[in-house]
């Protein structure tokens, strides 16, 4: 597996950011030997895309040091891209910097613009962990055309909030002795940034929450609530534990096999 950072300048943040983006490559065995490198690596392959989010305190290679992503991504032969969400809540300021669009235009606009991926939605999954499942769903609903499905590992999808789970996030960072993004606590978050934009289809959700999580009970109502709004749920399970990097692995690895099950299917 290639792994690679990529340096550019936003323009939708107006200052230089990194991306960190893997990329499957050829791994010996006997089934390749002999083979040459353009047999290894076909001209023209478009690999199917896991935009993956950090949590709240993570940056483009948190997944990359913390999890078995890279493994993962060899085993299904799919692109990673890693970007950082700057603990900004994934949100567009009318008078600055737009932190959603960033992602889901400029982002993918770059990577997808310079590496080998498929750019049809069915191959393009984004997800995220805590925060970051919230960043995914909203960047699934602001480009609708580009993700048809969504990996969320915790996070919420409710009415208000702003006053409900960015709080709560909040005090959890500070009961572990973390300093809350001040994004959080001046959230102002409306409603209408996770509402599906009128004649676009809704995404798939994929939903997953550990048992020990002192803000589960978001996740589980996230779950709810989805329906209710009328998204396809593909799944909604509690992983015994707490919300570490093990659940994670577990969960992310369950999610990419349903993902690619539904592929099949299709």
């Amino acid at each position: 597996m290639a792994s690679l950072q990529m340096n550019f300048l936003s323009m939708k943040l107006g200052m230089q950011t990194n991306v960190t983006v893997l990329l499957p490559s050829c791994v010996p065995s006997p089934d390749t030997a002999g083979q040459s490198y353009e047999q290894l690596y076909p001209l023209g392959e478009r690999f199917p895309t896991l935009w993956l989010l950090g949590t709240e305190y993570g940056d483009d290679g948190e997944w990359l040091r913390e999890s078995a992503v890279l493994r993962l991504a060899q085993k299904h032969r799919i692109a990673v891209v890693l970007p950082c969400g700057f603990e900004k809540l994934y949100s567009d300021d009318p008078r600055g910097q737009k932190f959603c669009g960033y992602i889901a235009d400029e982002v993918y606009a770059i990577c997808a613009g310079t590496f080998p991926l498929s750019r049809r939605r069915e191959d393009n999954l984004i997800g995220g962990a805590s925060l970051g499942a919230y960043g995914a769903l909203k960047c699934a609903l602001h480009a609708p055309e580009r993700f048809g499905s969504v990996l969320m590992l915790g996070g919420a999808y409710e009415k208000g909030i702003s006053h409900s789970y960015f709080p709560a996030l909040s005090d959890e960072m500070s009961r572990c002795g973390l300093i809350p993004p001040c994004a959080l606590d001046d959230a102002g978050e409306a409603d209408a940034e996770l509402t599906a934009k009128p004649g676009t289809p809704k995404p798939e959700v994929w939903l997953g929450w550990a048992s020990d999580s002192p803000l589960k009970e978001y996740a589980r109502r996230a779950g709810t609530n989805l329906v209710n709004d009328g998204f396809t749920l593909l799944a909604q399970k509690e992983f015994a534990g707490p919300e570490d990097w093990a659940f994670r692995d577990a969960a992310l690895a369950e999610a990419v096999e349903c993902f690619f099950q539904r592929r099949k299917e299709a």
